[in-house]
C-alpha cells in the first residue's frame, strides 16, 4: 500500500510537471481517502485539465508510472467544458466524495441544488434495484466464489447509495463505511453495511454465511427490499 504522506506531493509534482498551468484540480477519491484501502487497491485521483485528450491520457499514464504504484493510479480524468457540463444530480456526492489537493473543484462545477441531489439519489437506487435483480437471475448457477464475487460488487454499490440516501434522510454526509454504520438505526441497512465493509469475514473468505443464519439469498431479499421501500419512499 502506498503511504499517502510522501505518494501525494510526488503525484502533484509529477502531475504539475506533465500538465503545468493545464492542471486545474487534483484531487483524492475511493478506497484510500475513506481508509479503507487494501493491498490490491486502485488510487481514485480526480484530475480535471483545461481538456482531455488522448494524448493528454498518455502523458498521465506515463506520470503515474514514473512513482511508485503509480500503476494502480486511476479514477475521473475531465476536461474543463466536460465537468461544467456534468449532469447536475452527480454532483454532490461527487464533490462530497473528492478531497482536493489543487485547485477549486466546486468552482469547476456547474451549480446544483436540493432537487438535483434528490434526483440523484433515486437514479442511485433505481439502478441498484436493476442490478439486484439483473445479478440475481444472472449467478443462481455459479460456483460460491463467483456468487460472492457479485454480491461484493452489489454491497459495493450499496454503499453508495445508501451513503446518499442517508445524506438527504440526515443532512449528513457519512464519508466512510464506518461512519455510516454508526449512524444507521435500520437493522436491515446495519446487516448490509456490515458485509459490505472490508472487514466482512464471511465476503473476504469467499462465501457467505455465519452471521446469524445470513445466506446470499437473504442479502439478495434485503437489498430488493431496501431498494423497492426506498425508491419509492417520497421522503428521499
Amino acid at each position: 500500500m502506498i503511504d499517502l504522506k510522501t505518494w501525494k506531493p510526488a503525484t502533484m509534482a509529477a502531475l504539475k510537471e506533465a500538465f503545468g498551468e493545464r492542471l486545474l484540480c487534483l484531487g483524492l477519491q475511493g478506497s484510500y481517502l475513506r481508509g479503507e484501502a487494501t493491498a490490491d487497491s486502485d488510487i481514485d485521483l480526480l484530475v480535471a485539465l483545461d481538456q482531455v485528450t488522448i494524448d493528454d491520457l498518455d502523458a498521465f499514464h506515463a506520470a503515474m508510472r514514473s512513482l511508485p504504484d503509480g500503476e494502480r493510479a486511476i479514477g475521473f480524468t475531465c476536461g474543463r467544458a466536460e465537468l461544467a457540463a456534468w449532469p447536475t444530480y452527480e454532483l454532490y456526492q461527487f464533490e462530497q466524495g473528492t478531497e482536493v489537493w489543487l485547485g477549486d473543484l466546486h468552482a469547476l462545477l456547474p451549480e446544483y441544488g436540493e432537487d438535483d441531489i434528490r434526483l440523484g439519489t433515486r437514479v442511485s437506487v433505481a439502478n441498484l434495484y436493476h442490478m439486484v435483480n439483473h445479478t440475481y437471475l444472472t449467478t443462481r448457477d455459479l460456483d460460491e466464489t463467483a456468487l460472492t464475487d457479485a454480491l461484493k460488487a452489489l454491497l459495493k454499490a450499496f454503499f453508495f447509495s445508501l451513503q446518499i440516501v442517508h445524506a438527504v434522510r440526515t443532512g449528513v454526509f457519512a464519508p466512510t463505511k464506518r461512519q455510516l454504520l454508526t449512524e444507521l438505526t435500520d437493522e436491515d441497512e446495519r446487516t448490509l453495511l456490515r458485509y459490505a465493509m472490508p472487514s466482512s469475514t464471511a465476503m473476504s473468505a469467499g462465501k457467505v454465511k455465519n452471521d446469524g443464519d445470513t445466506t446470499s439469498e437473504t442479502l439478495y431479499k434485503l437489498l430488493q427490499a431496501w431498494c423497492s421501500r426506498t425508491l419509492v419512499d417520497i421522503r428521499v
